[in-house]
């Protein structure tokens, strides 16, 4: 009788080995799943950390505050941060001045975990608003000038203000359409007018002489006035002073039009230069201010008034008794050929320093054309 024979069964080995091969898998695709969620999950903190930063750059140009990111000295900064809407990032943007004109922006933008963080930086300039003065005093229609008045194209720096170095133009005293529509009184040999010529005839001069500044026009240049008067006659204003302290300038108040005066008597608002448009005829009788003046009818000066700055009149610009002082351009439009007087101790004086503190100051920011923005690692 043959000796019985056992078979060990292969089977059982057979299960175990395909449960492992099984959870080998599984545990692979488990892993593979769990990396492709990852990496997805990082793809999207990644992005949103990059809007973030894109919006701190978008953001900052859109909302570009003058009054703040304008006057800040050469090589100075400022932070801006801000919050994404529904929380789905911030942003820190850090803008440091790199000369009269161009700003470095870093935006350093986070996703709402804080767990991805991105960094865009951008080169901004100020778009400075055009003006084109040719003389103290731009007329389209007739003017009247003499008494004690004197209107002067050599161009002068305000007393104590910091002006860009260079040579100083000397523009025409007057411009106007036609020689012809002007008249004196009490103003022998053009006595009451100074520069080179004392008055230069402009055949050419047009709408756009007074309503084209660059890339705006006229109601452009209105809707970024920060001082609006209400429709009709305004005034007469005599009480036009700086209202704030020596480090703070309460911009809000309507008769406080910046701080011309070198010392000033109120220094922190020596650098606000705002936008004043009056909707009709204003009349000044004393005060002082600066920035740039929009009157849609007629301006009338009397008391001492001083402005710094660019000065555009859609109608007629009148000065009597001891006048007024303007530093810097005056174009009167005349738009329904009303006559225009220069008479009293009216002084127009020619600044091309005022007017472009003025202009630079309103400049809102612009990204460059062409690679406007970078990554930074």
């Amino acid at each position: 009788m043959s000796p019985e024979v056992r078979e060990r069964g292969f089977a059982l080995p057979a299960a175990i080995f395909g449960l492992v091969i099984i959870a080998a898998l599984v545990t692979g695709a488990f892993f593979a799943a769990r990396q492709e969620m990852k990496i997805g999950l990082n793809s999207q903190t990644y992005q949103r950390a990059f809007n973030s930063a894109e919006a701190g750059l978008d953001t900052t140009i859109a909302d570009w505050n003058t009054g703040s990111l304008n006057v800040l000295a050469t090589g100075d900064s400022q932070t801006i941060t801000g919050t994404l809407p529904n929380n789905t990032g911030s942003f820190t943007t850090y803008v440091r001045r790199l000369n009269n004109e161009l700003f470095l922006l870093r935006s350093v933008g986070q996703d709402p975990t804080a767990s991805s963080q991105r960094t865009l930086a951008a080169i901004a300039r100020l778009a400075v608003i055009q003006m084109d003065f040719n003389a103290a005093l731009t007329t389209r229609g007739s003017v009247k000038i003499g008494g004690s008045s004197f209107i002067d194209g050599v161009d002068a720096n305000p007393t104590g203000w910091s002006c860009p170095a260079g040579a100083l133009d000397t523009l025409a005293g007057l411009t106007t359409r036609d020689s012809s529509l002007i008249s004196f009184s009490g103003c022998s040999d053009y006595s009451c007018l100074r520069g080179d010529p004392k008055i230069a005839p402009d055949p050419t001069i047009n709408d756009s002489t007074f309503f084209k500044f660059g890339d705006l026009d006229w109601d452009e240049l209105v809707a970024m006035a920060t001082k609006v008067y209400p429709p009709g006659n305004v005034g007469p204003l005599n009480d036009l002073a700086p209202v704030g302290t020596a480090s703070t300038c309460t911009t809000a108040t309507l008769s406080n039009w910046g701080e011309p005066r070198v010392p000033a008597i109120v220094a922190g608002c020596q650098n606000y230069f705002p936008i004043i448009y009056v909707d009709g005829n204003l009349k000044i009788t004393g005060g002082i201010g600066q920035g740039i003046l929009l009157v849609e009818g007629d301006l009338e000066v009397q008391g001492g008034a001083e402005f710094y700055g660019p000065v555009i009149i859609r109608g007629s610009l009148k000065t009597s008794g001891t006048g007024g002082h303007f530093n810097g351009g005056v174009m009167a439009a005349n738009v329904d050929l009303e006559l225009s007087s220069v008479l009293g101790d009216a002084l127009i004086s020619y600044s091309s320093c005022a007017i472009l503190r003025a202009l630079q100051f309103n400049a809102p920011g612009r990204l460059l054309g062409q690679r406007s923005w970078a990554e930074l690692f």
